[in-house]
């Protein structure tokens, strides 16, 4: 039975909204189009604003333009290095019909067109963004993709952070020094003196992704540029407590562990304090950790802290190619693939006639019910060059937990008031849906709620404060996760939108709540879905509360460190010359597949789940066995002597 509690009249509306910019009253269409030769087109721009676009070797093809309005027709990428990226251009016009007809009239010019969604009116670009910058760049030689793919502009048209917001580093060594980071730490509750290796680099990288100096002509923009930077050791509990106990409203923890040992239990009690105090921790999911390594996807295994309830967990997608065609590599093993596709979470893709298929996902990021969010995986590492690294531009988890930090900096520089189940519902609701995109289907319910979208997330949280800000949930359909907004937003209107199965919903506004078409709400009997009005909501700006100091965490009193045991005990079976393979507690998930070589495969075959095996192997004396047992879940795989003489 479907549960929807509603303590208001909903008020419905038809009248369409509508997301393009307008032009003599009419619609405007906004595309990609890669140009094979884009120097054969004249450009001009006409008094009116129109653009007067003409092919001198083509008559129909300028009428064409002649009879439609063309506003934008220019690089994407004016600053990109690479060729491909150089003959993408961004048109906006007000048909809907010429990009198709171009093409149709000249096919070899006009290629690879698909809709696009531009910055908004206000994206604000710095002079330190990266080659896909439509500004001349003074920063890394690199494309920052990663920014192109959250929306960050837009969202630092609206804020690029405040003080008052202070974001926790637990991590390695940060380097001080560092053009884009000189001045932005206030605080080192920690410092490491390491000159080279990972200790000397990390730190430094996350650091800058959070916050490095914008607009200073060097290295990268941080996402939250204006925040206050703190920092700490990393792999502790402790460390993140003394970040939180400095003053530190975000957490950042791009290192994971299988746990915490006796101290397991207590420090997710600790977690869940914090959270309901408006402090948040976020943690890297994890790059194919193998905590339990009997699973055959490495990649599956949790991790900690990323997986107490109530940390932000972030797993990785890749950004570097928007269109497949243009990320076409040859591999040796797998021939011609498709490699970090936009918004994919394997790296390495082979295509299909229906879509792709992810080659290795066990080597992945992880990817669990654990996980909250995705982001980037790569970007320019500030830190690795000083510590006599080749690679800069690198990254996995790491860095896609530093981007989400960034963001929620962001979030709470717009609107402090928010409750951090508040931060976590809009990261969530403002997501990118991904996991029905071809390549990421194995992934399903393991890539959290989806991408974040900077800009979205801003702008959703900006208007909560805002004395008449509308906060509009729409375009996503959620059958998971719980949803709470109820920090005074004046009025919210659900629209093109789903909440059904288990997800919650928990929404208070001063004025109204609209329910507009295209809304779904129905939840089953593990969900809810509560709207509700509160004129005496508070409104007033809020500041950062004294800090709470709190004894370090203690020992469980029982403990409950996870723990991994293999599914099979693999012993030799002397008395029928061969091995037993033996079912341990809790069994296996299905049937199992035996297969047993030396130099050459001696035997295959599939036993139950239920069922033990017994394998005579008579005829191999005194000589070494590679036993490898698989089933759905796990692989295991184990040498050893037989029969031994």
């Amino acid at each position: 039975m479907n549960k929807l509690v509603c303590f208001l009249l909903f008020l419905f509306s038809l009248n369409g909204v509508f997301a393009q910019e307008t032009h003599y009253e009419k619609e405007v269409f906004h595309y990609l189009v890669t140009l094979t030769q884009p120097e054969s087109l004249s450009i001009q721009k006409l008094e009116n604003g129109v653009l007067e676009i003409k092919n001198p070797q083509n008559n129909r093809e300028t009428r064409l333009f002649k009879e439609n309005y063309v506003l934008v027709f220019q690089p994407l990428f004016p600053n990109t290095q690479k060729e491909h990226l150089k003959k993408i251009y961004r048109i906006s016009t007000t048909s809907n019909t010429l990009l198709g007809k171009l093409q149709n009239e000249n096919p070899g010019l006009y290629t690879k067109i698909e809709p696009f969604d531009p910055p908004p009116p206000n994206a604000y670009f710095p002079n330190d963004y990266g080659t896909t910058s439509p500004v001349e760049n003074h920063g890394g030689p690199y494309p920052l993709t990663g920014l192109d793919l959250i929306n960050a502009p837009g969202a630092w048209g609206i804020t690029t952070g405040d003080k008052k917001v202070v974001i926790g580093i637990s991590d390695g060594r940060v380097d001080s020094t560092n053009t884009d980071l000189v001045g932005r730490v206030s605080n080192y509750l920690k410092y490491f003196n390491n000159s080279k290796g990972t200790v000397c680099y990390h730190g430094t990288g996350i650091a800058g992704v959070i916050g490095a100096k914008m607009d200073n002509s060097f290295g990268i923009p941080g996402i939250c540029s204006d925040c206050d930077l703190i920092t700490n050791g990393y792999a502790r509990f402790d460390y993140i407590q003394e970040l939180i106990e400095a003053g530190a409203k975000v957490v950042n923890a791009s290192w994971s562990l299988c746990g915490f040992g006796s101290y397991h239990q207590n420090v997710q009690e600790r977690i869940n304090e914090y959270y309901e105090e408006g402090i948040l921790i976020v943690a890297a999911a994890g790059n194919g950790s193998k905590c339990n390594p009997s699973l055959k996807d490495y990649a599956s295994n949790y991790t900690y802290p990323a997986s107490y309830k109530n940390v932000i967990s972030v797993t990785s997608v890749y950004a570097a190619c928007g269109h497949y065609e243009d990320c076409v590599i040859q591999d040796e093993q797998y021939g011609e693939i498709h490699y970090k596709l936009k918004d994919r979470h394997v790296r390495r893709q082979r295509k299909t006639e229906t879509g792709f298929i992810p080659i290795n996902s066990k080597f992945a990021t992880q990817h669990n019910l654990s996980v909250d969010l995705a982001a980037p995986a790569e970007t320019f590492s500030i830190g690795r060059a000083m510590c006599g690294e080749e690679e800069e531009f690198t990254g996995l988890s790491s860095v896609s937990a530093a981007v989400v930090t960034g963001v929620i900096g962001l979030i709470w520089s717009a609107n402090y008031c928010l409750a951090s189940i508040e931060v976590e519902s809009i990261l969530k609701l403002t997501s990118e849906d991904i996991e029905n995109l071809p390549g990421n289907e194995p992934f399903k319910m393991k890539l959290g709620a989806g991408r974040v979208d900077a800009y979205r997330a801003v702008k959703m949280a900006d208007a909560m404060q805002q004395e008449k800000g509308i906060v509009t949930v729409s375009n996503r359909d959620f059958y998971r996760f719980n949803f709470e907004l109820f920090s005074s937003p004046y009025q919210i209107q659900i629209q093109n939108q789903t909440f059904r199965d288990s997800s919650t919903v928990d929404f208070k506004a001063r004025k109204r709540i609209m329910l507009k078409p295209g809304t779904r709400l129905v939840p089953d009997k593990n969900g809810f879905v509560k709207l509700s009005i509160d004129p005496g909501l508070p409104t007033e700006e809020c500041f950062p509360a004294p800090v709470k100091s709190r004894p370090k965490v203690e020992k469980d009193s029982i403990s409950n460190y996870p723990k991994f045991t293999k599914p099979f005990e693999i012993k030799r079976a002397p008395e029928i010359e061969g091995i037993f393979i033996e079912l341990m507690e809790g069994g296996v998930d299905t049937e199992y597949l035996v297969v047993i070589k030396t130099d050459k495969e001696v035997f295959r075959k599939s036993f139950s789940k239920e069922e033990n095996a017994s394998i005579p192997l008579e005829t191999i004396k005194n000589e070494m066995i590679t036993i490898t047992i698989t089933s759905d879940l796990y692989r295991i795989q184990k040498k050893l002597k037989v029969n031994i003489q």
